[in-house]
């Protein structure tokens, strides 16, 4: 499949080790059961997986924790984004930097050794990112707002398979539209938010 040779993290196809554990994730009342599974290593293996996509016509499912809701992604390539799990803290701007598959544990771990916290939500085992483009309403929503409101910029692989770096300067539209809906709008690398 061409793409496939682009994908340096493991693919799994049905009957593979690895397969039926990968296609599930902590919400189990949706099962997916895609065409292929890629377990991305980098924003590169997420922009060849959405190339690998496009021109096999097939959706592109995320996953990260697997906690939102979600529809089926059969016959889907399921992009699991577990191993893109950095977090960059810049303690002199309160900002932190998460990849794509990083938990909210990873991030209140690592901002903590600043005196900082992140507009997490109530489980730390929950996907930063995911949980922010759904709008983030977590316990300091009332006082500081909501999660999304503090992203400052988004690194996202759209649909036409290029990897943008998203900021209010640069696009406007598709920064607010990320902050609230952005599961739709393309697969989320990296992103900056306020901690």
């Amino acid at each position: 499949m061409q793409y496939l040779e682009s994908i340096v993290g493991p693919v799994h196809r049905q009957g593979n080790s690895g397969y039926d554990v990968l296609r599930r994730g902590y919400n189990l009342a949706i099962e997916h059961n895609p065409e292929l599974i890629v377990e991305a290593r980098s924003a590169s293996d997420v922009v060849a997986a959405v190339r690998l996509a496009a021109t096999h016509k097939r959706a592109i499912a995320v996953m990260n924790t697997g906690h939102g809701p979600s529809v089926p992604a059969d016959d889907a390539v399921l992009l699991r984004m577990g191993a893109l799990n950095g977090v960059r803290i810049d303690s002199a701007r309160r900002t932190a930097r998460i990849e794509g598959g990083t938990k909210w544990s990873t991030v209140i771990n690592a901002a903590a050794r600043y005196g900082l916290a992140p507009l997490n939500g109530s489980s730390p085992g929950v996907g930063a990112v995911g949980y922010t483009l759904g709008g983030g309403i977590g316990l300091l929503a009332r006082r500081f707002g909501f999660a999304a409101d503090h992203v400052r910029w988004c690194e996202i692989a759209t649909a036409d398979g290029r990897l943008r770096h998203v900021t209010p300067d640069s696009d406007l539209d598709l920064f607010w539209a990320l902050r609230g809906a952005g599961a739709n709008f393309g697969v989320v690398t990296a992103m900056e938010v306020d901690s």
